[in-house]
């Protein structure tokens, strides 16, 4: 039986391309495009899901509609109930996304969270900002991973975050510790397979300083993290996702797991997904669409490498005018080198924390990973046009463009 299955995007470029081609090379399937910018059938806006129900009924049957974008979840979903297309459904996508009930269904499986609470005045924030002690975390019920996320440490901050987003909003305590995320194949609700990959620095730590140069890595040995996957493997069961790649972020301390802040049902950004491919050797692409399309999980999988990337920026703004030291990178680490996009030349700096390009090495030992990330990071340098000091992105520029920053800059030159 063919399968048609509308995958949707805002444009077919990138990881999106990536994710779209990957569907239509599995069996029995004619792969059809509903974006912003498609040959196929193309919508004002994504994120309508009027829009895409009425483009979904040009196309005629179809087995599914999919997307690999975390804000295009919910439309997605509801397209999908309207048409009656079996697929994830609503509630499971508001389960997981809305920061209140992902609280709220892990904390009911007995799993740690930071404490937090639904504010809906501004009364109630500094309440409780007032008995949390700051600083607090703050972000909307529904808001699209770090960008939309704001760490409070003043109260001339609270006051000015309060008044640009719109309540109601979540407040948590801020979590010290290790950041690091916790990603899974999930298929009828049980994890099939499961990655750790450890942030450097904490997301919302490189958002504020945008000289600063974020690394993750995933280490091949994952014996010091059994506490953690315990609890995460926990959360996915208890989210009842049905079939998906699910990204969950989180922290431990010296007392163990220290709470999950934020969830999604995509594939891992910031090149976690790839990274995911590197350290088992799988297409990573592939195993989304097998899951979320045919319901299927192609393993066990063997962790082979530790796999690391370091997201290249540095001080100064403007335009990338001068970027040295990529072919000694190339030369010294060619063994370890598996994947990398150089700054482009002439373009706008970054104003996220995944840079303006990135460098990947995997190798079978984590230290030697580390090693070779922190030597890279000695030797690629970049100029800009301007010496001036560019200020962290203004909290109205994240919140307004959050579509636009959560794009690299590596698929925005494509």
């Amino acid at each position: 039986m063919n399968r048609r299955i509308a995958f949707v995007c805002r444009k077919a470029i990138g990881e999106a391309l990536r994710s779209a081609n990957a569907i239509g090379q599995l069996r029995d399937v004619t792969l059809l495009v509903i974006s912003e910018d498609s040959d196929m059938v193309r919508v004002n806006d994504v994120h309508d899901a009027s829009q895409l129900i009425d483009a979904a009924k040009q196309l005629g049957s179809l087995h599914r509609i999919i997307t690999a974008q975390e804000t295009l979840l919910a439309p997605v979903a509801a397209a999908n109930e309207a048409l009656g297309l079996e697929a994830m459904s609503s509630e499971v996508v508001a389960r997981t996304l809305d920061k209140s009930q992902l609280k709220a269904t892990l904390k009911s499986a007995g799993i740690k969270t930071p404490r937090h609470e639904v504010v809906n005045t501004a009364d109630d924030a500094r309440r409780f900002a007032s008995e949390a002690g700051l600083p607090i975390v703050l972000k909307p019920l529904n808001g699209s991973g770090a960008v939309t996320t704001f760490c409070i440490t003043t109260e001339d901050q609270l006051t000015r975050i309060l008044e640009l987003i719109k309540a109601p909003v979540i407040a948590e305590t801020y979590v010290n510790g290790q950041e690091l995320c916790f990603d899974t194949v999930t298929i009828a609700n049980e994890p099939q397979c499961y990655s750790i990959c450890c942030y450097d620095p904490p997301i919302l730590d490189a958002l504020e300083d945008p000289h600063r140069r974020w690394r993750c890595v995933m280490p091949r040995d994952l014996s010091a993290y059994e506490d953690f996957i315990a609890e995460g493997t926990a959360a996915v069961r208890a989210l009842q996702v049905g079939n998906a790649l699910t990204h969950m972020e989180g922290f431990i301390n010296s007392a163990g797991p220290a709470g999950f802040v934020d969830a999604t049902l995509r594939p891992a950004g910031a090149r976690i997904g790839p990274m995911f491919g590197f350290a088992f050797d799988v297409d990573p692409y592939r195993m989304w669409a097998r899951a979320v399309v045919d319901g299927c999980f192609d393993g066990p999988l063997e962790r082979k490498f530790a796999v690391g990337t370091i997201f290249l920026r540095g001080a100064g703004a403007g335009t990338v005018q001068q970027v040295d030291g990529i072919e000694r990178v190339e030369q010294e680490f060619k063994d370890l080198l598996v994947d990398a996009r150089s700054p482009r030349i002439g373009a706008s700096k970054s104003a996220t924390y995944t840079g303006d390009g990135f460098v990947t090495v995997r190798h079978q030992h984590t230290e030697t990973v580390q090693d070779a990330l922190r030597q890279i990071a000695e030797l690629i340098k970049i100029t800009y046009s301007s010496d001036s000091q560019l200020p962290s992105t203004t909290w109205e520029h994240r919140l307004q463009n959050f579509h636009e920053l959560n794009r690299p800059a590596w698929d925005q030159a494509n």
